[in-house]
């Protein structure tokens, strides 16, 4: 079995009110129609980006709540989710807190600003089930990004029943020790990373995000008995961050 993986913070522009992509999301959606992956793993998807994205790539579904809901005052600006959008056969799907209650969306950990996510996807491919988890931690602190790791154990733990693919924008360098015990936790659970040899994040000037210094934070593991076909960075006019695309074989 083959598996093409998209993995990309698209970036919400929180200035403009329900955020919708604007070009890019016909961009981006011109790229996933030539490129054809099976998994596209976002962050920052506002629901206006979503829909008109979705528009663009018919045979494409989308799984993954808001971390916000509607009620909230900071839905329309700060509301997004980390979209896992496949042309596979989903089974499953549900959305967790990286909070104390991993199960009450809109929950925070200690020092984040705003509440984190993670997606959880079932999907199968050839009669075979995997485990597509997508999440973006905390662009602060280590001490809110570590909290948030261990929510996110927990998380791993109760979809634990088929192979795993964990996505997303950790904020983390892999030099940092705080993800490279999480790196050891996962090799534990038959799953490695994808070692990325190159910056992916390409920040502004912005003394307010002290998670600047990271220079990739976009990070993606898979099994241990899929091969690694191949690694693609993609730069871009879309995102602060480029693109991850990676094949891997069973």
């Amino acid at each position: 079995m083959e598996l093409s993986i998209i993995n990309f913070n698209i970036q919400n522009k929180v200035i403009n009110r329900n955020y919708d992509g604007g070009v890019n999301a016909k961009a981006f959606a011109d790229f996933i129609n030539k490129e054809n992956p099976d998994i596209i793993c976002v962050q920052e998807l506002t629901d206006k980006y979503q829909n008109k994205l979705m528009s663009l790539i018919p045979h494409y579904n989308s799984t993954g709540e808001n971390r916000f809901n509607k009620k909230s005052i900071w839905y329309s600006h700060f509301g997004e989710k980390n979209a896992i959008i496949t042309n596979l056969e989903i089974i499953k799907t549900k959305t967790y807190s990286l909070s104390k209650n991993i199960n009450k969306i809109g929950k925070k950990s200690l020092l984040s600003i705003f509440p984190r996510i993670a997606t959880v996807t079932t999907l199968t491919k050839e009669k075979r089930k995997f485990t597509v988890i997508n999440t973006h931690l905390d662009h602060l602190t280590n001490t809110s990004r570590k909290k948030q790791l261990i929510y996110l154990k927990q998380i791993i733990e109760l979809n634990n029943n088929y192979p795993i693919i964990l996505t997303g924008d950790f904020n983390l360098n892999k030099d940092n020790k705080l993800f490279q015990e999480f790196v050891k936790y996962m090799q534990k659970h038959n799953c490695k990373l994808i070692h990325i040899n190159e910056n992916t994040f390409k920040p502004p000037v912005n003394l307010f995000k002290l998670s600047y210094n990271c220079k990739t934070p976009d990070h993606i593991f898979i099994p241990n008995d899929f091969n690694i076909e191949s690694i693609k960075i993609v730069d871009n006019n879309l995102s602060d961050h480029k693109l991850i695309k990676v094949k891997i074989k069973k």
